[in-house]
């Protein structure tokens, strides 16, 4: 597996003061996935993070180091956690002899990949099935009581105001249809 050593910041808003470590990471085979400190990030797309960890859900930005050793962002302070292992190798690539005592914390990171946590946790099976986005195009009079519920659900959770004029339209009828049979039903079962 390719590795690299790693600059890893956890994303704390835009004020880039997040607790930030620099160790080795490994690379899952599609170079989708890190393993840094026995840990799984998924990558993503962002303005302040990159990587997502896949168990806790909390975003991180991750690169490799810079030779200049300024990996904190310009604007952002705290002591970098160094990995034990890799102080002589980082020391290597930012052209120093010692680490700025100011800067560093050194600390001892798990370096085994945690692939096989990360397969675990992507391939978990979600407790409730999946919404089945087919029902929108069904009859609501064939439709159970919570597949209504669902629907009506999915529909009031919709932003509205991204969605083109002509299907806002349709969507917010449909949702008129489902709340008037969710009413209907109400009543008979009163009756």
């Amino acid at each position: 597996m390719k590795s690299d050593i790693v600059y890893v910041e956890k994303a704390n808003g835009s004020n880039h003061d997040g607790e930030a470590w620099i160790g080795k990471c490994t690379y899952s085979k599609s170079g989708l996935s890190i393993y840094f400190d026995g840990r799984g990030f998924k990558r993503q797309k962002g303005f302040s993070s990159n990587y997502y960890d896949l168990d806790t859900g909390e975003y991180y930005w991750i690169s490799k180091v810079k030779t200049n050793g300024e990996d904190r962002h310009e604007f952002g302070k705290g002591i970098i956690k160094i990995d034990k292992n890799i102080v002589e190798e980082y020391l290597q690539l930012i052209k120093q002899d010692l680490l700025e005592k100011s800067k560093f914390q050194v600390v001892e990171l798990d370096n085994i990949p945690a692939k096989e946590k990360v397969n675990q946790i992507e391939n978990e099976k979600l407790d409730e099935p999946e919404f089945d986005f087919d029902l929108r195009f069904r009859n609501s009079k064939d439709l159970s009581d919570s597949q209504i519920d669902g629907l009506i659900d999915y529909y009031e959770n919709l932003d509205f105001q991204s969605i083109h004029k002509k299907a806002r339209k349709e969507w917010l009828n449909s949702l008129e249809g489902l709340r008037q049979e969710q009413f209907q039903r109400m009543n008979s079962n009163l009756a």
